[in-house]
């Protein structure tokens, strides 16, 4: 026993003094689950220049969001109004020229997929006669003209609040019914010096 003690004394003090052994550095990478979100599917195409744009549509003519294909409309008018701003900024300016739109569709049966083409036009302008804002209201679900031209009065009085002057409308109808106004416009925040 009087050997047991002193061994156990020095192993105490000495274990204690012995410097403790660094943790080793390893480089592991934790393995998160890798999720590959699947990007949603591209239904359009969109191109814009200062002599127009042009665009298509071919998909579902109704999904989960809605009628998907009217709202490339809404798509169509972000791009373009966007587009017009830019150009005045930089003494570009340009109009409408409804003369020459375009609408065109194919399978609108409220069933499966339909194509939606749209071409809108631009020429050259003075400061005072480009437009600065587009706007659509439509009806994709053959609802009568009635009712559309209570829209259309809707949009222009909301319309009125962000713009100047006159704005000019035109109305467009394909073939298999699709109808819907487009509204050009001059935007108070560009053109408050053309009233």
């Amino acid at each position: 026993m009087r050997r047991i003690i002193p061994i156990l004394f020095s192993t105490l003090i000495f274990g204690q003094c012995n410097p403790q052994p660094k943790p080793t550095k390893t480089s592991h990478t934790t393995s998160t689950p890798q999720t590959h979100e699947t990007p949603p599917p591209k239904y359009d195409t969109l191109e814009i220049s200062v002599h127009g744009f042009k665009g298509t549509f071919q998909g579902p003519e109704f999904n989960e969001a809605g009628d998907i294909a009217h709202q490339f409309s809404n798509k169509a008018a972000k791009l373009i109004g966007d587009f017009l701003k830019e150009c005045y900024l930089k003494k570009t300016y340009l109009r409408i020229h409804f003369p020459q739109l375009k609408v065109v569709t194919k399978g609108l049966d409220q069933q499966d997929s339909v194509y939606y083409s749209l071409e809108i036009p631009f020429k050259q302008a003075t400061a005072c006669s480009a437009h600065t804002g587009i706007e659509h209201c439509g009806s994709w679900n053959y609802q009568p003209k009635l009712w559309l031209n209570q829209r259309l009065k809707q949009q222009k009085k909301a319309l009125s609040k962000i713009s100047i002057g006159r704005m000019e409308c035109a109305f467009f109808e394909s073939s298999e019914g699709f109808q819907e106004y487009w509204i050009a416009f001059h935007h108070k925040n560009y053109q408050a010096g053309c009233q």
